[in-house]
């Protein structure tokens, strides 16, 4: 089978090697899509910590958003069989034509295999379950209450994933940051009440004139990086504010976090990291892109061939005129 291996920083290259071999309590699957993740950036980059590196040494594999077709199931597995099709997460390794998923592991990264079936009519580049059961496990999260006022910066994949799960109308106001204007108008189409540019817009400023001095209720970061930390700190109202850290920060930095004093109640809610039930995520995940919760097919911009995942990558990295989700297909 063919699969991508990070051979050095900015460099994949794609390799024959064999196709694994199930035990009795495992399953074959098929690779039919993965998603390209932000937090597989710094392994493509080499940027993370020296213990980063020594953990993951070149060549590296990637790929934790799978969805795929049931190839082979081993005696002991009970639930599934050939031709079922399957998301969640189950491998670190998905950017390849077969991974193996263990259905029995429980325990592995602290959660274990979580799969469930894809509905019917929802295509593989679609049910990405990985993405989406975080994207439900923040909305479980964040629940603002009516009249709140929430602040978000971040209009990424994930960001409008969780303006869709988040806003609602008995919100005072959903005010949304982000530097690309066709990214604030679709967080408008998802339900952002007021959309902000930091390249145009004195953010803070204008958050505080709208709460009139006082702050935000929720502020919810969806960045990955130290200015993304800053600014919901400085707009989050004192004393018992909810603050949701949704961006991936796994790169060393300097952060400034002096308006901390405010004293927030901080919460850091992936699907994987988080949930205390990673399958009721997931079921609840493809129960919210079956009733169109999730515009997925808006968020979903690129697909690409599994010999072009460096430029999956790169087109992540810099931000791609129209680009918000790729996947990787490698039947494609």
């Amino acid at each position: 089978m063919r699969a991508a291996f990070i051979v050095a920083p900015r460099k994949f290259e794609i390799r024959e090697v064999e196709t694994p071999k199930i035990k009795d309590h495992e399953m074959l699957v098929k690779i039919e899509a993965c998603g390209v993740c932000s937090s597989d950036m710094s392994g493509y980059l080499d940027s993370g910590s020296e213990a980063m590196k020594q953990r993951m040494p070149f060549p590296r594999q990637a790929g934790h958003e799978p969805s795929g077709t049931v190839a082979e199931v081993g005696k002991n597995v009970t639930g599934y069989k050939v031709g079922d099709r399957i998301t969640g997460f189950f491998s670190g390794a998905c950017y390849a034509e077969y991974a193996v998923c263990d259905p029995s592991d429980k325990l592995g990264r602290g959660h274990g295999t979580i799969i469930e079936k894809i509905p019917d009519g929802i295509p593989f580049e679609h049910a990405l379950g990985e993405p989406l059961m975080s994207l439900v496990s923040i909305a479980r999260t964040a629940t603002p209450e009516m009249g709140d006022y929430v602040f978000q910066v971040g209009c990424g994949f994930m960001g409008l994933g969780v303006i869709a799960g988040v806003a609602h109308s008995k919100l005072r106001e959903y005010i949304v940051a982000d530097l690309d204007d066709n990214r604030l108008k679709m967080a408008r189409e998802l339900g952002a009440t007021v959309t902000l540019n930091p390249g145009k817009d004195d953010v803070v400023a204008e958050v505080m004139k709208i709460t009139g001095g006082r702050g935000v209720d929720v502020g919810i970061e969806v960045v990955g990086h130290p200015p993304g930390i800053k600014m919901v700190g400085d707009v989050i109202k004192n004393n018992r504010a909810k603050l949701i850290l949704v961006g991936w920060h796994q790169v060393p930095d300097t952060y400034e976090l002096v308006s901390w004093i405010k004293s927030p109640i901080i919460y850091s809610p992936q699907g994987i990291g988080m949930s205390t039930d990673h399958q009721s995520e997931l079921t609840r995940a493809m129960w919210a892109l079956q009733k169109g919760i999730y515009p997925i097919n808006k968020l979903v911009t690129h697909r690409y061939k599994l010999e072009d995942i460096g430029q999956a990558f790169e087109d992540n990295l810099n931000r791609v005129p129209g680009y918000i989700k790729g996947v990787v297909m490698p039947w494609l």
